[in-house]
């Protein structure tokens, strides 16, 4: 049960981070390999707006609370 919690989590955040990347939210740093926050409000504001439509449309699983706190999540890194 624990891994299946787990493996819906991850594929929300999977998901989350595609569309935080696609709304100029995130960026992936080449020399850090990392993936920064822009810090944009409109940016996060869209990464919201599209994770609750996706979400909407049966496209990521989760309750609205969850994918609250995985746009957080996605968004603070």
């Amino acid at each position: 049960m624990d891994n299946q919690l787990f493996a819906g989590h991850e594929k929300r955040l999977m998901a989350v981070t595609a569309i935080a990347v696609e709304a100029n939210a995130l960026v992936y740093d080449h020399g850090s390999e990392e993936v920064l926050s822009t810090d944009d409000p409109d940016a996060s504001r869209k990464v919201f707006a599209a994770a609750f439509q996706a979400w909407a449309d049966g496209k990521i699983g989760g309750t609205a609370e969850e994918i609250f706190a995985a746009v957080q999540e996605v968004l603070e890194a």
